[in-house]
């Protein structure tokens, strides 16, 4: 990524596509949390995308430090385990990029960071049918990439693994979470956290893509 000028860009636009995507799959998230929860998980994704975008309007700083205060509005705005969740991962990613430069392997150890907290907050592991499904696979991937790899090529060659991640759960059930208290119900059906989490990726990927990083 060429400077942090274009980097704090970058998380601007990807906040903003993010929010587009999530907001035209709202449904279909509420409906693959409807299989086996409450069927809000579209409804709390937008609300928290909304505070975040809006936050990010407003703030000054670093690309690192835009995310933390992205993912500070995400968690107080959606609320719940969701909310809590992706909010620190984004939090944890931003305060662990800080004003490192966007290059590959500085955005791979970030991400690293910030889903060893969401494992910890959450107490899962990849196989319990969760967002890690599809988060654990991707930071894998990006991370195997070559260190001097533009980060946009990086993130394109590592996205089929969250993607493969988030399709391989329809055929879990769930061990973590409300979707757990339900066991085989959710059986059939990807996770939604899991899902939510790709969309999230694919922005970036059309963000990093835009801007030529």
């Amino acid at each position: 990524m060429s400077s942090p000028e274009v980097a704090t860009t970058i998380v601007r636009r990807w906040l903003a596509l993010a929010l587009e995507t999530i907001n035209a799959h709202e449904d279909e998230l509420g409906q693959l949390d409807a299989a086996a929860g409450d069927g809000d998980h579209g409804a709390t994704m937008v609300r928290g995308l909304r505070a975040a975008v809006a936050t990010v309007e407003k703030a000054d700083g670093s690309a690192g430090h835009l995310l933390a205060a992205a993912g500070a509005a995400f968690a107080d705005a959606a609320g719940g385990a969701s909310g809590a969740l992706v909010g620190a991962l984004l939090s944890t990613t931003g305060r662990t990029l800080a004003d490192h430069p966007c290059d590959t392997p500085s955005v791979a150890k970030a991400l690293q960071a910030g889903l060893t907290m969401v494992k910890r907050l959450g107490k899962a592991q990849p196989g319990d049918k969760t967002l890690i499904d599809a988060l654990q696979p991707f930071v894998d991937a990006l991370a195997a990439q070559p260190v001097d790899q533009p980060l946009a090529a990086a993130w394109r060659a590592a996205l089929p693994a969250a993607r493969q991640g988030a399709e391989a759960t329809g055929a879990m059930v769930a061990r973590r979470g409300r979707s757990a208290k339900l066991g085989e119900r959710s059986l059939g059906h990807p996770d939604p956290g899991a899902t939510s989490i790709v969309y999230l990726l694919q922005a970036m990927n059309d963000a990093l893509g835009a801007s030529g990083a």
